[in-house]
C-alpha cells in the first residue's frame, strides 16, 4: 500500500510491503507489529492520548515507510531533521492506515 502525505509543506511517499516488517527489525531491532500495539493503544477509535505515546515508536514506524517509498531517504535523524514541524496529529491517522493494511488478510471467512 502506498500514499503521499503532506509533511511541514512537504509531499513525502509512505509505503508498505512485506519487507516492510522485516527493514524495521533490520534498522530498530524491534518487531513492528509488536511496535504497532504500542500505537495502537494510545490511538483508539480516531483519539490519541498523547501523554502515552512513545515518539520514537511514531517516528521510527514513519521512517520505516518512507525508506521503503524511497531506498534514497537519509537515517533516521537525518531525515527527521528536514522537517521543521511533525504534526503527528495530522499525519497518525493516515500512517495508521498503512500499518494496519499489513495486518489485513484477504483470507475470506
Amino acid at each position: 500500500m502506498e500514499k503521499i502525505i503532506k509533511i511541514a509543506n512537504q509531499e513525502v511517499a509512505l509505503k508498505t510491503t512485506g519487507a516492510t516488517l522485516l527493514r524495521y527489525k533490520m534498522q530498530f531491532g524491534k518487531d513492528l507489529l509488536t511496535e504497532l500495539i504500542k500505537l495502537e493503544k494510545v490511538y483508539k477509535e480516531g483519539e490519541l492520548q498523547l501523554e502515552n505515546l512513545d515518539f520514537e515508536v511514531f517516528y521510527n514506524m514513519l521512517w520505516v515507510m518512507a525508506k521503503t517509498a524511497n531506498y534514497e531517504i537519509n537515517p533516521p535523524l537525518e531525515w527527521l531533521d528536514e522537517f521543521e514541524e511533525l504534526p503527528i496529529l495530522e499525519i497518525l491517522p493516515e500512517v495508521m492506515e498503512l500499518l494496519t493494511g499489513l495486518m489485513k488478510t484477504t483470507k475470506k471467512k
